[in-house]
């Protein structure tokens, strides 16, 4: 019964998570329109006029509805469900040690994901997380590629791949100060995206860094992402490294049958250990694969002695092997006949390592580094000291004539907020931005100039200056600005502060008008489809030069150098 009951569960929790993924925007806009008293304005034949006024008839009549969704903001990384506070783990981790310091309702958001994670194990990211979702539909396109007869890749890397990413990308955190986490992690950017298509039926440039990781996965490594790269992952699997809840093999029931490895995504091999270790995601794929009743879901207490659970026992290796199948990859192809490239048990196929070795995975760590030292220091990130990811704007009911956007944020002991009126500004329209500071534990104003540039964003080069850098003195708790955008597209206004005698940057996102991504999009797939073949030209052309190098077995499209002497 639960061997069939948890893969159904399982789909209708991810299917729940992509509709909070969708809803959480959808529920910010309503929240928006209703401040602005503008519910009545919402005429167009868009989807999302629709969906809000669905949701204004759903909670018209109901106070509770209404609590409701006051209390529902936020996105994956970080939300506020139905007044419950939850954050992801590394949105805590990071927090607090770009701060330096503890914030107890950060704390407090962090206790529900920690508990479930410290019992259950890596059920994020099995269960949860939206881009597990995707790419399990992206594992499932690679059937296309067999049909149309396109040899399947598979580079393989160590596992141990993610928890150095985890140890670089939080180093930087910490040496910086600047919450960068967000920008790349999938769950935070996929969440950013939804809002900027809801608000703005638009994408940026965190669509693009989602298909590269489905094209990565589709065409050369399964399952990269979540296997090798995912910072995320590697903090649940460290917290549920002592979990009570996991998959234990019956060995007087197991019939060594590879059912349950061919199923298993991450590659875990649940037929060669008495239980899974902390890289499994509880999915049930095996144990609903297993017909022989030896795998099922069972309490186990921690070992608290040190073993890894999940490894299974394997001979020793030499020193050399050892540290080859630490820092190798192997590129894994579909067999050729007469070649050993299956186990002895069952055509379960052989351990990763086996194929041939032609590069170091070191090398991915170092462009890991390499983005995200970019990702820190590029000019569009903030360096105050908030959370990425979290949309913190809204419209203020001053102004019902027309909404003005709200944005706030936080620098030192210093509150800033925002205003632009209008809130979504017509290109060539004249936009007022004014910006109120004060001291946190004070009350008093911010009594130093300011300087306000504004930037339009481009998904490749410099961003384009549309106000340079404007200083303004205080004036009457305020500091007023007057921008005119010159064409449909997203803007950066970037406010410089002196804080605590250092010069602190502020970017704030605008929309201008309905721009459009077409063109980015057709450049950004050009150029990824390019890097793509590259990458995979020369992946081919090391198999080729070692498996010559070696005297073994010589690859398709190879002539042996012999063969070519006797022509």
């Amino acid at each position: 019964m639960i061997r069939r009951l948890v893969p159904v569960l399982r789909r209708l929790t991810q299917v729940i998570s992509l509709a909070v993924l969708v809803l959480l925007p959808l529920l910010a806009l309503f929240t928006h329109f209703k401040e602005a008293h503008s519910l009545h304005d919402l005429t167009a034949e868009t989807w999302q006029h629709a969906a809000i006024r669905e949701i204004d008839r759903a909670v018209a009549d109901s106070p509770t509805r209404r609590a409701w969704v006051a209390q529902t903001q936020g996105t994956i990384w970080s939300a506020r469900l139905f007044g419950v506070s939850l954050s992801d783990p590394l949105a805590g981790a990071e927090a607090i040690l770009s701060s330096r310091s503890f914030y107890r309702p950060m704390l407090w958001s962090l206790l529900i994901p920690v508990a479930i994670t410290v019992l259950l194990g890596r059920v994020f990211c099995g269960w949860i997380c939206p881009m597990n979702t995707l790419l399990e539909l992206v594992d499932a396109l690679r059937r296309l590629l067999r049909f149309a007869e396109i040899r399947e890749r598979d580079v393989k890397f160590s596992l141990g791949n993610k928890y150095l990413v985890l140890a670089v990308v939080l180093g930087l955190v910490t040496f910086t100060s600047v919450p960068f986490i967000a920008l790349f992690y999938p769950p935070a950017v996929m969440s950013r995206e939804m809002h900027l298509f809801v608000f703005g039926s638009t994408v940026g440039i965190g669509t693009y860094l989602i298909a590269a990781v489905c094209a990565i996965e589709l065409f050369v490594s399964k399952r990269w992402w979540c296997r090798y790269i995912c910072p995320g992952g590697a903090l649940y699997s460290l917290l549920g490294r002592f979990r009570v809840v996991r998959v234990v093999r019956n060995e007087r029931n197991c019939v060594q049958c590879g059912e349950c490895v061919r199923v298993c995504q991450f590659d875990l091999r649940p037929m060669l250990v008495p239980m899974t270790g902390m890289e499994c995601t509880n999915c049930g794929s095996c144990v609903r694969a297993c017909n022989d009743d030896a795998l099922k879901f069972a309490f186990v207490l921690p070992d608290l002695s040190g073993a890894s659970p999940g490894v299974p026992k394997v001979k020793p290796l030499s020193g050399r092997q050892a540290a080859d199948d630490l820092v190798c990859l192997s590129v894994i192809d579909p067999p050729e006949p007469g070649s050993n490239t299956t186990s002895a048990v069952a055509g379960v196929p052989s351990a990763p390592g086996s194929g041939t070795k032609v590069l170091s995975s070191i090398v991915i760590l170092l462009s890991s580094s390499l983005l995200s030292v970019v990702a820190a220091f590029s000019p569009s990130v903030a360096l105050a000291h908030h959370i990425l990811g979290l949309p913190h704007y809204s419209y203020k009911e001053n102004y019902p004539q027309a909404p003005t956007l709200e944005y706030p944020a936080t620098t030192g002991p210093y509150d800033v907020l925002m205003t632009s009126f209008p809130g979504h500004p017509e290109p060539r329209e004249r936009t007022t931005i004014a910006f109120y500071i004060k001291n946190r534990d004070t009350g008093e104003p911010y009594d130093l100039p300011v300087t306000l540039r504004v930037l339009q964003t481009a998904t490749f080069g410099a961003n384009r200056v549309i106000m340079e850098p404007t200083i303004h003195e205080p004036s009457t708790n305020q500091h007023k600005y007057f921008v005119v955008f010159p064409q449909d597209g997203e803007f950066i206004a970037e406010l410089t502060m002196d804080v605590e005698g250092r010069p602190e940057v502020i970017p704030f996102l605008l929309v201008a008008g309905q721009p459009s991504a077409a063109k980015s999009i057709v450049i950004a797939v050009s150029i990824g489809l390019g890097v793509f073949l590259l990458v995979v030209r020369a992946i081919r052309i090391k198999q080729r030069r070692k498996s010559m190098n070696r005297g073994g077995p010589v690859p398709l499209n190879v002539t042996p150098p012999n063969t070519a002497a006797q022509v």
